[in-house]
């Protein structure tokens, strides 16, 4: 495994784990960190996350995400040996919201299969 994939899979768990267990913002519900792309010179990392609450509202906790950037790098430092903290950029990952409406779709064809 590349030095890159490492260092993506380490961030992806501790951010996690900061984000939820250390970060007290009401506005972020319950996050999964879903992935992690480091720029392969390590300056900047594009961070996925999903909501498991569907009450959620994504642009409070984006907003809120925002916010603890600084205090999540602040503690990915002391966890994590890297030699530059690289810039965070938070993206809300559709793809299990898409997985969901497809399977739905799905499970309705073959209803109407049946029927037929």
């Amino acid at each position: 495994m590349d030095k890159l994939k490492k260092t993506e899979i380490d961030l992806q768990r501790e951010i996690s784990f900061i984000i939820n267990s250390k970060v007290k913002d009401p506005r972020i519900g319950f996050v999964t960190i879903t992935g992690i792309r480091l720029s392969p010179d390590f300056h900047y990392m594009d961070v996925y996350f999903t909501l498991l609450d569907e009450k959620g509202d994504i642009k409070s906790c984006l907003d809120g995400l925002n916010t603890c950037k600084g205090f999540i790098k602040k503690n990915i430092k002391t966890r994590i040996r890297i030699k530059t903290m690289p810039e965070i950029k938070f993206i809300y990952d559709k793809s299990i919201e898409n997985g969901l409406r497809i399977n739905t779709i799905i499970e309705d064809l073959k209803r109407k299969e049946k029927n037929i």
